[in-house]
């Protein structure tokens, strides 16, 4: 089983919003991305690319919004 989600490495948060800040960015890597499919499956970037075939660059993985807040709010 891959622990690692399959979009992490293209993923903008860590080259894009979070750029330079580390103990942000590892966070969420921690958290997220490298915590096992249980984990970056519930990732509202993952589930905004699921739903709609592309993510917000901005859009942060734990965001408060429903997957359907998100696509009327970035109009997806």
């Amino acid at each position: 089983m891959n622990n690692t989600c399959p979009s992490s490495a293209q993923c903008p948060i860590f080259n894009g919003i979070l750029s330079g800040k580390t103990l942000a960015s590892q966070s969420y890597r921690d958290l997220f991305c490298e915590a096992g499919e249980n984990k970056w499956s519930n990732c509202k970037r993952f589930l905004t690319k699921k739903r709609f075939g592309k993510c917000p660059p901005d859009l942060l993985p734990n965001s408060f919004d429903t997957i359907e807040q998100i696509g009327k709010l970035y109009k997806l």
